[in-house]
């Protein structure tokens, strides 16, 4: 029986491990998963709904335990996932009820409707004898295959399992490789709070246990990950015309206007980019400063990074943990080097860190790297890691060019005390989500999304809710009529006349 193992990065020790999902076992999964559907979907809306509250308050009293789990599994503190969950069940509530789209009913039945929170208005309009409506249903989507990533192993895949199982889908969870643990707890909280098990299932492996859960009889994919098999996997969908969802990579930039505040813009840059170690997909990957305050503002951020405490993320005292694995910390070790090669100079940190204690675990310096270019591979790529280049330029239209300029579109931040500058940064800059003096603010309202290899389809709020559901249209008439004003035939009156 393959095991798939679990490793602490902070001192390269065994966690535990589980068992890896064979090909067979994913069919079956897969096929239970679809009698679990057709269970789950006729589940009434209020009930499911209340099901997630009641997953919001477990998930709040268990914040301890699943808070160490992420430490030792992936090496940072937990981020509360309680907020988000309430808002999508309170949301669900509200968007997922019948739309009625017919003007005849009047605005006093719909005012009734709202008062009794009734869900199925057709069936409503029926019973108050309404002989012709027509209304949008939102009907859930089937199995939903989740492939959720480590750096976020709560919040990213309640993210998508809650509005999935709100709408009235069944899920099979793939989580990443690295967390299995914390998956496993999660899910535990999922059924206590009365998810049935055939309808929240999880299956564990590395890529080969994702790729063959995509090729499988399922009717959707959320995934979280790379762009590039991001890309395969919407290609598969593509080929079977079912729905996917695609959160991938980014290249976030941060922009530093001459006229910023720079002790703001230090500070907004060093959250964004080294929180969660750097492995966050939309955290600033790149700086691009204006020439006039880019010595002054380099020189503020160096001893701001050289300030940061590295260590054991179980210390309170600890503001970066190390890096999920051995791979990832050798992939950045590959960036950096090759940033270097190019052209680049490292001002602070460059290497892994090679104390005793330290190279027991995944630590790396944090390392800040000036004289770069737009062309350079760290300017291009996504880095996963606490790596920031930061590269001069002129002025606003040459910043916004070189921010623009790759492949990735998913958050880009701007730093200026100019309302003008400031809307015309967020009218031009190519993101999904564009901030002003601040860095990866996404209240629960908003959707979240990226454009060009950043993304496909939507996650959170109302938008993110609506991905797994299907509009069905239904037109009803009880009239007695024999015919309709727009059937045949056209020229109603001359036949009349003849």
């Amino acid at each position: 029986m393959a095991k798939l193992v679990s490793v602490n990065p902070a001192n390269g020790k065994e966690l535990s491990s589980v068992k890896i999902a064979t090909k067979a076992e994913v069919e079956v999964v897969v096929k239970k998963a679809r009698v679990g559907f057709k269970e789950w979907k006729n589940v009434p809306l209020a009930k499911r709904a209340g099901i997630v509250l009641k997953l919001a308050g477990l998930l709040s009293k268990k914040k301890e335990i699943l808070g160490k789990l992420i430490s030792q599994e992936m090496g940072k503190p937990l981020v509360e996932a309680v907020d988000e969950v309430k808002y999508q069940a309170e949301t669900a509530l509200k968007e997922l009820r019948d739309e009625v789209i017919d003007t005849k009913v009047t605005a006093t039945m719909l005012k009734q409707m709202d008062k009794l929170n009734d869900q199925d208005r057709l069936s409503f309009m029926i019973r108050k004898n309404i002989k012709v409506c027509s209304v949008i249903r939102f009907d859930p989507v089937g199995v939903v295959a989740a492939i959720k990533p480590w750096n976020f192993p709560v919040d990213s895949i309640l993210l998508s399992v809650i509005p999935a199982l709100l709408a009235g889908n069944s899920v099979v969870l793939k989580p990443s490789e690295y967390t299995p643990l914390v998956t496993e707890e999660l899910a535990k909280l999922i059924w206590q709070a009365g998810v049935p098990k055939n309808v929240l299932q999880v299956l564990h492996g590395r890529s080969q246990v994702g790729a063959m859960l995509v090729d499988s009889e399922i009717d959707m994919v959320s995934f979280t990950g790379s762009t590039e098999v991001g890309k395969e996997i919407a290609e598969k969908c593509a080929s079977r015309l079912i729905k996917c969802s695609l959160e991938m990579g980014g290249s976030s930039p941060a922009i530093i206007l001459r006229d910023a505040d720079l002790d703001l813009a230090v500070n907004g840059v060093l959250w964004g980019r080294f929180n969660n170690c750097g492995q966050v997909c939309n955290s600033i990957k790149r700086v691009i400063v204006e020439n006039k305050v880019a010595d002054e503002f380099v020189k503020k951020l160096t001893k701001a990074v050289e300030d940061l405490k590295v260590g054991d993320p179980m210390d309170k005292k600890t503001d970066v943990g190390p890096l999920v694995s051995l791979k990832q910390l050798r992939k950045l070790q590959d960036q950096v080097t090759k940033g270097v090669v190019q052209g680049g100079r490292i001002v602070v940190g460059g290497r892994r860190m090679r104390d005793e204690k330290s190279m027991q675990g995944f630590y790396h310096e944090m390392t800040l790297m000036v004289f770069v270019r737009q062309a350079m591979d760290i300017m291009q790529e996504e880095t996963f890691g606490p790596i920031l280049p930061v590269m001069q330029v002129e002025n606003f239209k040459e910043a916004i060019k070189v921010a623009n300029g790759t492949k990735f579109g998913l958050t880009a931040a701007v730093y200026t005390k100019s309302k003008l500058l400031a809307k015309q940064a967020m009218n031009e800059l190519q993101a999904g989500s564009v901030y002003v003096n601040d860095s990866s603010v996404i209240p629960l309202e908003a959707p979240w999304c990226g454009v060009k290899e950043s993304g496909l389809g939507v996650g959170g709020g109302r938008f993110g809710l609506m991905e797994y559901v299907q509009q069905k249209h239904m037109h009803i008439n009880l009239t007695k009529d024999k015919t309709r004003d727009y059937w045949f035939p056209y020229d109603k009156k001359g036949s009349a006349d003849k």
